[in-house]
């Protein structure tokens, strides 16, 4: 669901910001996997996105298509979901590839790590109980 509004509130300090080939892709991505929801979306007129913010989570994110004045570039996230394991295994149905399957770390968590179909390294941890 889109809700355009003009002013979202935010209570964080950093926003990560996206600049992808394939904008839309990743949207849909986002939202099959994580969940994520649309909360502004601009588009040029040829229909590219222009701005996007989604918010997963408690969190906020924002993205738009590359131009030639801005190039696509990768990020790495950490995102914390309810379970590892099943957050990892609906992104590679979603066409994500792995680079870390679930496993136990040192620190306390349960993490995997896959890559987006937009080349965004994810690693996804989940507090072990």
């Amino acid at each position: 669901m889109v809700s355009n509004q003009e002013h979202v509130e935010n209570d964080q300090t950093i926003t990560p910001y996206f600049t992808v080939d394939g904008a839309d892709v990743l949207i849909a991505f986002l939202d099959a996997a994580f969940d994520a929801s649309v909360v502004k979306l601009d588009r040029y007129a040829d229909g590219r996105v222009q701005h996007a913010r989604l918010r997963i989570g408690n969190s906020l994110m924002m993205l738009n298509e590359c131009m030639a004045d801005f190039p696509a570039n990768t990020s790495q996230m950490h995102i914390y979901v309810e379970d590892a394991d099943v957050a990892y295994t609906s992104a590679m149905r979603l066409g994500a590839k792995s680079i870390m399957e679930p496993n136990d770390r040192p620190q306390g968590d349960r993490m995997a790590g896959i890559v987006d179909p937009c080349a965004n390294v994810w690693r996804i941890a989940s507090k072990k109980t």
